[in-house]
């Protein structure tokens, strides 16, 4: 083989190492970013595969092409995906890492067939040259195609692992990207090493430690299995965090509900109590009209009206519980001077229980919305409608007009911190809870969001599913 055919082989292999590359980090790109796909992401990939094959034509080291493809990767993700910068960090992080990875066990792979294969050739021969261009473009031919694999097999593993949309925080970019930074910079160490000038003299690695043939690809397998262990264990943690998270919310609702049964039986208790009561405060009433202490009558009814006002309820919902819970989120909102209309009259349709999850976190997250307004700007509305087999409960309050978006979910969160170290409750979860309970009722959660109200929807078919 002529050095002119050498050369082209070299370039095609070149660029052909270029395409694997561009076409494996879009892979891990769409891993990380899989919620988000339009044209605009289609016509970009096309460009940047394009660039980078341009660039490849250009006699320029492959350092620029990374630094010139780094670039415009922030750019575009800073642009495109805003507030998930840092997850673009961790692809192009990523990326380099099993690009050095796949280097390292193929480059092993290139030299120990090379080097068997120019042990066979006498350089004696004409033709001896032509035999080292032919060794070296089959050398680069199976390394390229070993790479290729490698690489594939690896981004393959990382696509799998990589899951979910959340927005991912600096220190957990940090931590999952400690192992690539470390395969990085073991993998150009290696590269500078392999021949070393010496004054006259040339060090070759792999001469001087055959061993290393086989070692450093087995630390780079160790390298890639720890990092997609990593990143498979951080996935884990998140899981148990949300599932923590939710799960000490719900137990937050079934001790408020809890709590609103216990004021019910209290209520009714208190009207018993009352009503048993009712005969002596009439006797004593008739002894005051005897005696004619008329002035001591009308002190006596009085404080008779007040114990009795205490114990009636604004709304009549036709269910004990709910009678509480929108009464005491009545008495609430109008304490904090904002204005409270219910139009709700339940009739059991579903658990008195589900109804109440859904109330609590709605009407609490209305009141807490009016609480931010000035006071008297603040109102909230509440009905139960019936369609068909529907149930159709709306709730609309005034807020500041801030509506926070909540990545992955359609559902707004505010947070505030909850009393459990190390966990943030938000209202997205609670609104998740209420959406989670319409979905058991073959139903669902609809939310809008016009001017300065909010307005929130949720259907529930009656006799549905309610299974837990």
């Amino acid at each position: 083989m002529s050095q002119p055919a050498f050369e082209t082989i070299n370039s095609i292999l070149g660029i052909w190492k270029i395409v694997i590359q561009v076409t494996m980090f879009l892979v891990l790109w769409a891993a990380a970013f899989r919620g988000k796909k339009g044209k605009i992401d289609g016509i970009a990939a096309v460009l940047f595969i394009l660039a980078n094959i341009g660039i490849g034509f250009l006699p320029c080291t492959d350092w620029v092409r990374y630094g010139v493809s780094a670039l415009a990767i922030m750019g575009y993700g800073g642009i495109r995906y805003k507030k998930q910068i840092g997850k673009a960090v961790f692809v192009m992080l990523a990326f380099y890492n099993l690009h050095c990875l796949s280097f390292l066990i193929a480059n092993s792979i290139y030299m120990k067939i090379t080097g068997v294969m120019m042990k066979s050739l006498d350089a004696m021969q004409e033709s001896y040259m032509q035999q080292v261009y032919q060794c070296l473009s089959v050398g680069m031919a199976v390394s390229v195609l070993f790479y290729m694999v490698l690489y594939v097999a690896m981004a393959v593993i990382f696509h799998s692992l990589i899951k979910g949309e959340a927005v991912m925080a600096w220190q957990d970019i940090i931590l999952l990207s400690i192992l690539n930074f470390v395969g990085s910079m073991i993998a150009n160490v290696v590269n500078g090493l392999l021949i070393v000038r010496i004054n006259t003299d040339a060090f070759v690695l792999f001469d001087e430690k055959p061993d290393l043939l086989w070692k450093i690809p087995m630390i780079a397998v160790c390298i890639f299995a720890g990092e997609a262990a990593l990143i498979y264990f951080w996935q884990r943690y998140r899981i148990l965090l949300a599932e923590r998270q939710k799960h000490f919310v719900e137990e937050q609702q079934v001790k408020a509900m809890k709590k609103r049964l216990e004021e019910a039986e209290n209520f009714y208790g208190s009207i018993r109590k009352v009503r048993h009561e009712m005969k002596n405060h009439m006797a004593n009433i008739k002894g005051l009209a005897g005696a004619g202490e008329y002035g001591e009558i009308e002190d006596y009814i009085r404080r008779m009206d007040e114990t009795m006002q205490e114990l009636e309820y604004k709304y009549v919902t036709g269910n004990a519980v709910t009678d509480v819970i929108i009464n005491d989120k009545c008495r609430r909102a109008e304490k904090a001077g904002i204005r409270f209309d219910a139009d709700f009259r339940y009739g059991g349709e579903i658990p008195v229980f589900d109804m109440g999850i859904i109330l609590n976190n709605l009407l609490d997250n209305a009141i807490e919305a009016c609480e931010k307004l000035e006071t008297g700007k603040g109102f909230i509305r509440l009905s139960l409608k019936r369609k068909k087999q529907f149930l159709i409960l709306y709730i609309e309050n005034s807020f500041d007009g801030a509506v926070p978006v909540s990545k992955g979910s359609p559902l707004p969160p505010t947070t505030k911190q909850s009393i459990l170290p190390g966990i943030i409750t938000e209202h997205g979860i609670g609104l998740e809870n209420v959406r989670d309970i319409a979905e058991r009722y073959f139903g669902g959660v609809n939310i809008k969001v016009k001017g300065d109200v909010f307005h929130v929807t949720v259907m529930l078919q009656q006799g549905g599913g309610g299974g837990r």
